[in-house]
């Protein structure tokens, strides 16, 4: 038994789906990470696997600009595209439909789009920030040791050159070297296994993603990647920071995210520890369970 019903709203440049459980309920807007991924799998998991079905809100999905089946355009995107691209989405559920919405959820880059949404707009809507660090400079780093550790096996040759050239904390050294190794976010078939715990949740997945056949926009990828790192401004996701009621979950596997060290001290991230970079998937039910408490009292 399917447990939301699906609508897909008409807008010029967005393809947003909206599941309604109950008309009564509140909605939550889920922001997806990436930057050039989509909303495929979150759609295909709601509507044939019954995800989140323990939760008390209607959710809104969306593509990012140039992503899975939104409008493409032949200019490069830009971070601050998507936070803009946000407002306009939120203004076009609340002018069209009149949705209350009770909460913005952004998953890994997702949650970076929402942290700068609300450095850039006066929005008191509660946030939740999934699979994030508080900079992102962690999961950067944490990405170039997996590619580096990849290369000892793969390309020792390579590797060797790179090596030699870690001599300095220069920051744009190691951006141009990870610029370098971005192929292998494609050919190191092994990343996948640092962002998932629960393995029985990553074959599910899967198998989705064979089925929507949605890829990856890897030109979105990289023009937000190096929009991102090209201001230290940028770096900050300092969620403490921010004047709203939020909540923030990680997952205790997310080798990318989790600096150990911050996430042991920091008491304000809820801890998911049968999960790593998907938590909302991954423990979906203790993720309801929360979100429902948290909407009722943020």
């Amino acid at each position: 038994m399917k447990m939301y019903i699906k609508e897909i709203s008409h807008h010029p440049k967005f393809y947003i789906s909206k599941f309604t459980k109950n008309h009564n309920l509140p909605y939550v807007v889920f922001i997806h990470g990436g930057p050039g991924l989509n909303c495929g799998i979150m759609e295909y998991l709601i509507q044939y696997r019954n995800l989140f079905a323990s939760l008390n809100c209607n959710i809104v999905l969306y593509d990012q600009r140039n992503c899975g089946r939104s409008k493409k355009t032949s200019s490069h995107v830009q971070h601050q595209d998507n936070i803009d691209d946000l407002q306009e989405i939120i203004t076009h559920l609340a002018d069209t439909y009149k949705l209350k919405i009770s909460a913005l959820i952004g998953h890994s880059y997702g949650a970076k789009v929402l942290f700068d949404y609300y450095k850039n707009f006066s929005s008191l809507i509660p946030g939740i920030f999934v699979a994030t660090a508080n900079s992102i400079l962690t999961p950067r780093l944490n990405n170039l040791m997996i590619d580096l550790s990849y290369l000892k096996r793969t390309n020792f040759e390579q590797y060797n050159k790179l090596f030699n050239k870690i001599n300095s904390r220069d920051l744009n050294k190691i951006w141009e070297i990870s610029e370098e190794l971005s192929p292998l976010f494609q050919e190191n078939q092994e990343r996948i296994y640092y962002y998932w715990a629960n393995l029985e949740s990553l074959n599910t997945v899967q198998e989705a993603q064979k089925q929507i056949n949605l890829p990856v926009n890897l030109e979105t990828f990289i023009s937000i990647r190096k929009d991102l790192y090209s201001n230290q401004s940028n770096f900050s996701v300092d969620i403490d920071t921010l004047a709203i009621s939020k909540l923030w979950i990680n997952g205790f596997h997310d080798f990318v995210m989790n600096g150990h060290e911050v996430m042991m001290s920091n008491s304000k991230i809820t801890t998911f520890y049968h999960s790593s970079h998907y938590p909302h998937i991954e423990e979906n039910d203790r993720f309801n369970g929360l979100l429902n408490e948290f909407i009722k009292n943020p």
